[in-house]
């Protein structure tokens, strides 16, 4: 009887304990101001999704480039011919 109240002591506190863990990892969601930028994909530098341009590759893959990171991709590519 004793093992029983202790298993289910026990059980009561781990899931407790994943409860509050749970709700921390939700609580540090993307800030609003964080919401709307997005990486370049070149670059890695951090901007407003409005200045990106966004290309799908695939079914499940997004790309994010940048004005810089696309007109140096543009020159090397008009160097190569």
């Amino acid at each position: 009887m004793t093992f029983s109240i202790l298993a289910i002591l026990f059980l009561a506190t781990i899931l407790a304990v994943s409860l509050v863990g749970f709700r921390a990892i939700i609580r540090q969601g993307k800030a609003p101001e964080d919401a709307n930028k997005e990486k370049c994909s070149v670059c890695r530098t951090q901007y407003n999704k409005s200045q990106l341009i966004e290309r799908e590759v695939g079914d499940y893959r997004v790309l994010h480039f940048c004005q810089s990171c696309i007109i140096s991709l543009h020159n090397e590519i008009i160097s190569k011919n």
